[in-house]
């Protein structure tokens, strides 16, 4: 049984002001009692640097969350030649277009959750940072992303939450062919990404990839970042808007 049917994301044709502080805070002010969730850290270790837990959310919070990812319809399509090939919707546009998914990002809960894994105070990256949060979206046969470190563009540790909200292959019974694949020395492995499992990582040190996506699949993650210090450098600022160009655009050097 088919559950929903591929959606075509199409290219972000909307301009928008970047949102305020003041519009963040009614954001999660409206949003937060609808996504809490109690789960505890406890047990879980972080010595590698890379950590999945399935059915992370509770299923009410969760469903929000992924109702809100199904009704986008407009992205910035992204191809990097050899490097990477997808579709995100930034920071920014979720403020306006994904209220739900800001307000998750923001909730003390998951800071504390993350905190207490990592066993140092997190704290999420900047308002006009484009990447903070975003909906990271393989809809097109081919999308992928190659073997990389991520960059850290803050004074303090970088962290990044993947949380799973579609995952389908073609018959949608099973999950996608795009796999994230973490590689320590010669040694490959699998993170499964099911819906709702959140990845944390360390991605400074874990050096990973997702595969291609194959005909009729399709995989829809949020992507969070936080950091221990989210204050930069005048450089590390600079490098950060060049890294966004080649997500959203332009529009990057003046956020």
């Amino acid at each position: 049984m088919v559950l929903f049917p591929v959606r075509r994301f199409e290219t972000r044709a909307v301009k928008r002001r970047y949102p305020s502080e003041h519009f963040q805070r009614e954001i999660a002010l409206a949003h937060f009692k609808y996504i809490k969730f109690n789960r505890t850290a406890q047990n879980l270790r972080f010595d590698q640097k890379i950590l999945s837990v399935p059915d992370f959310l509770p299923q009410n919070a969760f469903k929000i969350l992924r109702d809100a990812a199904k009704q986008q319809v407009q992205s910035d399509r992204v191809h990097i030649p050899v490097h990477k090939r997808g579709a995100t919707i930034s920071y920014h546009d979720l403020h306006y277009c994904a209220p739900e998914l800001v307000a998750f990002y923001l909730s003390p809960e998951l800071h504390a959750w993350c905190s207490d894994v990592i066993g140092e105070q997190v704290r999420p990256t900047p308002i006009n940072d484009l990447s903070s949060c975003s909906l990271l979206i393989y809809d097109e046969p081919k999308d992928h992303i190659g073997w990389h470190y991520d960059i850290d563009f803050y004074r303090g540790r970088h962290f990044t939450a993947l949380l799973s909200l579609e995952n389908t292959d073609a018959t949608h019974v099973g999950v996608s062919s795009a796999n994230l694949l973490v590689r320590n020395g010669q040694n490959e492995t699998v993170i499964p990404t099911p819906p709702n499992t959140l990845v944390l990582f360390e991605g400074a040190r874990i050096y990973h990839s997702v595969t291609e996506l194959q005909e009729r699949e399709l995989r829809v993650i949020l992507s969070m970042t936080f950091c221990t210090d989210p204050s930069s450098t005048t450089l590390q600022s600079l490098e950060r808007r060049v890294k966004d160009i080649a997500y959203f655009g332009l529009r990057a050097l003046w956020t």
